[in-house]
């Protein structure tokens, strides 16, 4: 089989077990339409003075509602590759694809693809949802547009290192669901989610600067609200990106390698 018909493979058999769990979908965007609702009323008592400064349009809410949607497609991809290997471990078909030609580093991408798809059509929905229902307005152009899209890319890139890199670790100590929900946690703190970086302790923030999340968090925020674009940071995002998913496909190849040496592939 080519790399291209592995993929499609895994994308069909996910689409239709999840076509048939269409509620789940449905709850988890409306429960995320409930957080962007707390953040509209929360930004009639925020100094909008404090992000008008910022040379962004849209006060607080925009800024916060940008913040939320690259949070939701955080969460769904950071813990949609360990939960695909989790399932994989439970209904016994992990050995099974452990035993296929397929390469580890091909089994567990195509193995989250659906998922990343459905973590952007989850953010753009929120994004529609900010428009629709709250009336917020993005300073476009067709420039800015792409600039957003090359963000998103990026962020993707740099979603799915994290997601393998724990699914690694998952093969080798098994259960790392709680690491998964700390990392979320720990990125919703100090990647600018839902506030400047700039408001916490120095130390944070020179970490908060550091991280290549708080970098395309800026470059979508500044290219959807008006903003000046720091290519500076689109480029080390692209740049982290690339160097950290080989690196973490190169983690979880060894895992695997690991794992069927010591006899554990079957283990969960």
């Amino acid at each position: 089989m080519s790399n291209l018909s592995v993929v499609v493979a895994f994308l069909g058999r996910d689409f239709r077990i999840n076509i048939s769990y269409r509620a789940s979908f449905a709850l988890q965007t409306l429960a995320t339409v409930f957080q962007l609702t707390l953040f509209y009323y929360l930004s009639r008592v925020v100094d909008e003075s404090e992000f008008t400064g910022r040379g962004l349009t849209g006060g607080y809410f925009a800024y916060a509602a940008v913040g939320l949607v690259v949070l939701t497609i955080v969460q769904v991809s950071v813990g949609s590759f360990a939960l695909k290997l989790r399932e994989e471990q439970t209904t016994g078909t992990f050995e099974a694809l452990v035993a296929t030609p397929i390469s580890p580093s091909l089994m567990v991408l195509s193995s989250a693809v659906y998922d990343l798809i459905r973590a952007t059509v989850s953010g753009l929905l929120v994004m529609a949802a900010a428009v629709v229902l709250f009336g917020l307005r993005f300073d476009v152009n067709p420039a800015s547009i792409g600039t957003a899209l090359l963000a998103l890319v990026g962020c993707l890139g740099l979603f799915a290192s994290v997601g393998i890199a724990v699914a690694a670790l998952e093969v080798v100590f098994k259960r790392m669901t709680g690491l998964v929900g700390m990392l979320i946690a720990g990125l919703g703190l100090l990647a600018g989610v839902y506030y400047p970086v700039e408001v916490l302790p120095a130390p944070l923030e020179t970490v908060a600067n550091a991280l290549p999340l708080t970098w395309g968090i800026d470059v979508l925020r500044a290219s959807l609200l008006g903003g000046e674009v720091d290519a500076g940071r689109l480029g080390g995002l692209f740049a982290s990106a690339a160097l950290l998913l080989p690196a973490a496909l190169l983690g979880f190849t060894a895992a695997v390698r690991r794992a069927r040496q010591t006899g554990t592939v079957g283990q969960y």
